[in-house]
């Protein structure tokens, strides 16, 4: 197991014995896909570096690209450790050319938590994150053993600065039930690398996000006097 995924287990566990928080949520990703929607016309349409696929139309995905996933984290006084990962999926098809996008993602998150009311947080915090992702297209008639077909492989790692609020129904001995909102912004340390086809697509994860979700936890008398 890797460094990271240790990392989600533990504070995934601390929350689960009430030293922190678990939860899991939705994201939608507003990703630039022009350059994404470029290469995979090209392959329709069968326009250079591509040559014979006798396609017309345009390939046409549009943002948010949706995320689902899970975090916990701990508290060392009022601030947070922790981390979590995702997954998305997603499929466009052309009139001669099918396309599948997955991907994947892991990271690890501090945070500070400021707490002006008993049930409500606002907690900043920054993310380090890397990310992988598989691009497939291949021609309709077949998705196993299809005549036309090319992979994409690319990954790049990552920060992503945020701002969360979160309020909480507390139950039991300080322990609470949450909805929360995040929001940030993907900044990529380095232009995204590519395993296998030469002409790879323009594209990475750069872009504003926001999430949503549920959690469960219990907080440190200390983070949550007004």
């Amino acid at each position: 197991m890797t460094r990271a995924g240790v990392a989600v287990v533990l504070v995934l566990a601390a929350a689960t014995l009430g030293m922190g928080f678990g939860g899991f949520g939705g994201k939608g990703a507003f990703v630039d896909f022009e350059g994404l929607n470029r290469r995979l016309t090209q392959l329709n349409r069968g326009e250079p570096p591509d040559e014979g696929w006798g396609g017309s139309e345009a390939f046409e995905l549009k943002p948010p690209l949706f995320w689902l996933g899970g975090h916990g984290a701990g508290f060392v006084r009022d601030f947070t450790v922790g981390g979590g990962g995702g997954l998305t999926a997603r499929q466009a098809r052309a009139d001669s050319v099918s396309a599948e996008f997955g991907a994947g993602t892991g990271f690890l998150e501090v945070g500070y938590c400021y707490s002006p009311i008993q049930y409500f947080w606002v907690r900043p915090c920054a993310e380090l994150s890397g990310a992988a992702w598989i691009l497939y297209a291949h021609s309709r008639e077949s998705f196993s053993e299809p005549n036309f077909s090319r992979w994409f492989v690319g990954w790049a790692v990552g920060a992503m600065p945020a701002l969360e609020l979160m309020g909480r129904l507390p139950y039991g001995f300080r322990k609470y039930a949450g909805l929360y909102v995040k929001g940030g912004y993907f900044l990529p340390f380095m232009s995204p690398q590519w395993y296998g086809d030469e002409s790879p697509p323009d594209f990475d994860l750069e872009g504003w996000s926001i999430e949503a979700g549920v959690r469960f936890g219990r907080m440190p008398p200390r983070s949550m006097r007004i």
